[in-house]
């Protein structure tokens, strides 16, 4: 794989910036911590048509903001999301064990307080949708969650590169698309706490990547790993760029 030999470079840089930002003062990583979130946030619901102002995402995400989900679009999905975040930053470093209880409970994280009854898989095949690639059909996702939960237990899988892995369990959830509103969600998550818990940076499609991300969708596996390797390289040099704007203007003179 034309990539592979970047691999190790990537490791290292996001070592490097997790070891960078443990060495922040507290209130500097909650700057840190704070614009990463938003940033995340934004992001992920551009990349799905709902774009969310910066005000918006800070009053939903901000406790020490009294806002509404009747004055901001999507503020329950916004906290759902915060919280599956901070889910898997947490968990970084920690061992991994891939199986259908860990997917299903990433998908109960995302759904929104009024939502959290709506567990079922979908029962429809959708017409008019944002997703233009082949979805499984209805019928089939219970089939098709049973096989890839099957593998999760293969050699293959246990020997495969996190980056790899991460790249292939995203795209398989999101050609199953198990549930009806957010599998897109919950496969971007999937992928990234897979790379967490192994020390890699969250690789995170802007939204300004959205029409190339649907294209690799519908397209092969490699490509769909070079928008994962490019994501994560972009957010390193991102992230330690915010890291390095943060250092600087509280350094004393």
């Amino acid at each position: 794989m034309q990539r592979t030999r970047n691999y190790r470079q990537i490791h290292e840089a996001s070592e490097l910036l997790w070891e960078k930002l443990g060495m922040l003062s507290p209130s500097q990583r909650k700057v840190f911590d704070e614009r990463f979130m938003m940033s995340w946030i934004y992001h992920d619901f551009a990349l799905e048509g709902t774009v969310l102002s910066v005000a918006e995402i800070k009053a939903a995400v901000d406790d020490e903001i009294i806002s509404s989900s009747s004055l901001i679009p999507a503020y329950d999905s916004v906290i759902a999301f915060r919280d599956g975040i901070q889910h898997i930053l947490d968990s970084r470093g920690k061992p991994l064990q891939l199986s259908l209880e860990w997917l299903k409970h990433l998908h109960f994280l995302l759904l929104p307080a009024d939502k959290k009854e709506q567990v079922q898989y979908r029962k429809d095949n959708p017409i008019h949708r944002m997703y233009f690639h082949d979805l499984a059909p209805a019928d089939k996702i219970s089939y098709r969650i049973r096989r890839l939960t099957e593998w999760f237990r293969t050699d293959e899988c246990q020997k495969a590169h996190p980056i790899e892995l991460a790249a292939e369990v995203h795209r398989e959830v999101i050609r199953i698309f198990p549930w009806p509103d957010i599998s897109g969600r919950v496969a971007r998550l999937a992928m990234n706490a897979i790379l967490v818990r192994e020390d890699y940076w969250p690789s995170i499609v802007h939204a300004i990547d959205r029409q190339s991300y649907y294209d690799v969708l519908r397209l092969d596996q490699d490509q769909l790993l070079n928008l994962v390797v490019d994501g994560l390289e972009e957010g390193i040099r991102s992230s330690n760029r915010l890291y390095q704007s943060i250092v600087d203007s509280t350094r004393g003179y």
